[in-house]
């Protein structure tokens, strides 16, 4: 298929299914720029605590960011707490797993969140 083909195929399309290509199209478009340049990617194993509050928002090497987002979303367990997570790192190419389960154990060492033994999350 070539482009113009390809457009005119995503004219049929109701505006929910161009939303949800177009979203599809940058995932894809950002996940192969870092594939391409992997010393221009953000790793999220990175993450610090820091002193000062002089941060950006967007900046997503920040674990206040982080924690502000959840503690606003307070997702109830361990799922839609990942889910929360995998969210906030939609646009930059998406997360893995592992480095999910890296912030979650972030969240818990900092004593942000506690996940109990039926995968409840607590805000002490």
């Amino acid at each position: 298929m070539i482009y113009d083909e390809i457009t005119m195929l995503c004219g049929q399309l109701n505006y929910r299914d161009k939303l949800r290509l177009a979203q599809l199209l940058i995932q894809t478009a950002r996940k192969e720029e870092e594939n391409k340049n992997p010393e221009k990617r953000i790793e999220p194993k990175n993450l610090v605590v820091t002193e000062t509050k002089n941060k950006t928002p967007n900046d997503i090497n920040s674990i206040e960011n982080i924690v502000s987002r959840i503690l606003k979303l307070k997702p109830a367990s361990r799922k839609s707490l990942t889910n929360s997570v995998r969210s906030m790192f939609q646009f930059q190419g998406g997360i893995s797993e592992s480095d999910e389960k890296k912030i979650i154990a972030k969240l818990q060492q900092f004593k942000h969140i506690k996940i109990d033994s039926n995968d409840k999350v607590t805000y002490p």
